[in-house]
C-alpha cells in the first residue's frame, strides 16, 4: 500500500503543481515547461537510465527478445487504436487521435517508475531496452500517419536521428553498456542516487503536463477514451505475456523479463497524445479525454499490481 500511495503523490502532486504555476505565473509557462522538460527527459531519466544498466547482467543474449516484444506490442496498440476509431466511426481528425493513441504509452515517466519501485533497479535497466525503437514508431510512424489527416499545409516533417531526447537516450543507453562491460564496479551508494533520480523525473514530467492541460470537454468524448483505455490496457498485457511465453522467455532472469514486459503494457495513454493535436489541429479535446480516462484507468488498476506481478512471479 505504501508504494500506491507513494506512486499516486508523485504523479498527483506533480500534476497539480503544473496547474497551480499555470495559474500564478501564465507568463512564464512556456520557461517553465521547458526547464521542467530538460530536467526529466536529458537530465534525470537519462541518468537513472545509464546507472541502471551499469549493474544490470546483459551478456545473455536473450536480452535481444526485449526491443522486438517492445516493438510488436507498440505497433499492436496501433491496430488497438485504429479497430476502435472504426468502431465509433470517426471522423478524420478524431480518427488521427484515437488510432496513435493506442500505441502512445506512459512508458517513461510512470512506466519507469512503477517499474522501479516494484520491482528496483535491475527491472528499470530492462525499460529502455522494451522500448529502445519508442521514438522511431512514434516519430518516424504516428506522427506522420496523423499529419496525413491535417489540412495544415506544407507541414515540416521531423527527422528521427535528429530528436534530442532520442540522442540523449541512446547515449545513455551506450555509456551505461560501456561501463556494464567494463571491469569497474558500481560504487554501492549510486543505489541511492537513481532513487532519486526517477521520482524527481516523474514529477518534472508531471509537472509539464499540468503546466498545458485543458479540462474543457473531457467527459465530451467519454466513452471513445474509456472504450480504448479498456482495450488498450487489458488487451496489450495479454499479448504482450502471450509473446513471451511463446518465445520462451518467461523463466528468464528469474522471470524479471516477463514482469517488466507485462507492467509496461499496462500503462496509460502517454501524455504524447496531445502533441500531434496540437501541431496538426486535430480534435485536442478528445486527444485530453484519452489521456485522462486512460490515466483514470490506470490509478483503478495500480492497487492490482502487486497480485499481478506475484502471479506473473509463479509462472518463472
Amino acid at each position: 500500500m505504501d508504494t500506491i500511495i507513494f506512486i499516486s503523490l508523485v504523479i498527483v502532486l506533480g500534476f497539480l503543481t503544473g496547474q497551480i504555476l499555470k495559474q500564478q505565473l501564465p507568463d512564464r509557462l512556456d520557461q517553465i515547461r521547458t526547464l521542467t522538460v530538460y530536467i526529466a527527459m536529458r537530465v534525470t531519466i537519462p541518468l537513472s537510465v545509464m546507472l541502471a544498466i551499469w549493474q544490470l547482467d546483459i551478456t545473455s543474449w536473450l536480452f535481444a527478445w526485449l526491443p522486438v516484444i517492445g516493438t510488436v506490442f507498440l505497433l499492436s496498440g496501433f491496430l488497438i487504436g485504429w479497430l476502435v476509431s472504426k468502431l465509433f466511426k470517426l471522423k478524420d481528425i478524431q480518427h488521427a487521435v484515437v488510432a496513435p493513441a493506442g500505441s502512445f504509452t506512459n512508458m517513461g515517466a510512470i512506466g519507469s517508475f512503477v517499474v522501479f519501485v516494484y520491482l528496483g533497479e535491475s527491472g528499470f535497466a530492462l525499460v529502455p531496452l522494451f522500448k529502445l525503437f519508442e521514438e522511431v514508431v512514434y516519430f518516424a510512424f504516428l506522427f506522420p500517419y496523423a499529419s496525413k489527416f491535417s489540412s495544415l499545409p506544407n507541414l515540416k516533417k521531423r527527422k528521427v536521428w535528429q530528436d534530442p531526447v532520442l540522442q540523449t537516450m541512446f547515449v545513455a543507453l551506450l555509456l551505461g553498456a560501456i561501463l556494464n562491460l567494463t571491469d569497474m564496479a558500481r560504487p554501492e551508494w549510486f543505489k541511492s542516487v537513481t532513487s532519486v533520480l526517477i521520482p524527481t523525473g516523474t514529477f518534472s514530467l508531471m509537472i509539464s503536463i499540468g503546466l498545458v492541460f485543458r479540462f474543457k470537454a473531457i467527459f465530451q468524448h467519454w466513452r471513445i477514451a474509456l472504450t480504448l483505455a479498456l482495450c488498450k490496457q487489458i488487451l496489450l498485457p495479454i499479448i504482450v505475456l502471450g509473446l513471451i511465453v511463446l518465445t520462451g522467455q518467461a523463466h528468464f532472469y528469474d522471470g524479471l523479463m516477463l514482469q517488466v514486459a507485462v507492467v509496461l503494457s499496462a500503462m496509460p495513454i502517454a501524455f504524447l497524445v496531445i502533441l500531434p493535436a496540437a501541431l496538426y489541429k486535430l480534435d485536442q479535446d478528445l486527444a485530453n479525454s484519452c489521456w485522462v480516462i486512460s490515466s483514470l484507468a490506470f490509478l483503478v488498476m495500480l492497487p492490482f499490481f502487486p497480485t499481478l506481478l506475484v502471479w506473473l512471479q509463479s509462472l518463472n
